[in-house]
């Protein structure tokens, strides 16, 4: 839960830009940002994969936006 708040409010103040898509570092994690297009009348989005490290060790979650 402590890290969905993080992106979250790094979403709200832009210091995560979901517009660059693709693996990258993040802070102390690991982070994995895919693009969500829907076929139906759902709305377009993101989902953010998190790793602990660059070795994907252990996935701490996976996110929607």
């Amino acid at each position: 839960m402590i890290i969905e708040n993080k992106i979250l409010k790094a979403v709200g103040t832009n210091k995560l830009n979901l517009k660059i898509l693709g693996e990258r570092k993040w802070y102390n994690y690991f982070i994995s940002v895919n693009k969500l297009v829907w076929s139906r009348n759902l709305s377009d989005g993101y989902e953010i994969h998190v790793y602990s490290d660059e070795y994907k060790t252990l996935h701490l979650g996976t996110f929607k936006i």
